[in-house]
């Protein structure tokens, strides 16, 4: 055999060995997704996910029978992104909780298609994902920070 050919073997016995390695390790101890591009395992499929759960602090507006419903982000933070808006609200309810819930509550009052709603709650609520989808959007958990009413 000539020195060619083994250079050629050795190459691409080396490239398979490179190619299998990733599914011949263990996932990360650390819990991370580390990627091996470009020879990938494809971590976010092959190994298990954390837990299913989602905690989202948001203000809430309360009709006369009791029921909640998520108050967009331009009532709930005069903010039209969703982001920008759970952290306004976050931060100005660890500031000023009872004082912010008012303001919510006035602009809830300012808008006509609100007007069934009777109160505002300020609540931070945690969801199973996978139940939500299967079971209904009422999260496992809620605790009302703040509640008011809407000045009417």
């Amino acid at each position: 055999m000539s020195f060619e050919a083994v250079k050629a073997y050795g190459l691409s016995l080396a490239l398979m060995v490179a190619v299998v390695s990733p599914a011949l390790r263990d996932a990360p101890e650390d819990g991370s997704d580390k990627d091996s591009f470009p020879f990938s395992d494809y971590p976010m499929f092959s190994h298990g996910r954390p837990d299913p759960m989602l905690t989202l602090t948001q203000a809430l507006g309360v009709d006369g029978e009791g029921h909640r419903e998520p108050l967009s982000p331009t009532i709930s933070s005069g903010n039209y992104e969703v982001m920008q808006a759970m952290m306004t609200i976050m931060i100005a309810m660890r500031a000023d909780g009872p004082g912010y819930c008012a303001e919510i509550a006035q602009r809830v009052a300012e808008e006509s298609d609100l007007d069934h709603l009777e109160a505002v709650e300020l609540a931070t609520s945690t969801w199973d994902t996978v139940r939500y989808f299967e079971e209904g959007p009422e999260p496992l958990t809620r605790h009302v920070h703040h509640r008011c009413p809407v000045p009417r």
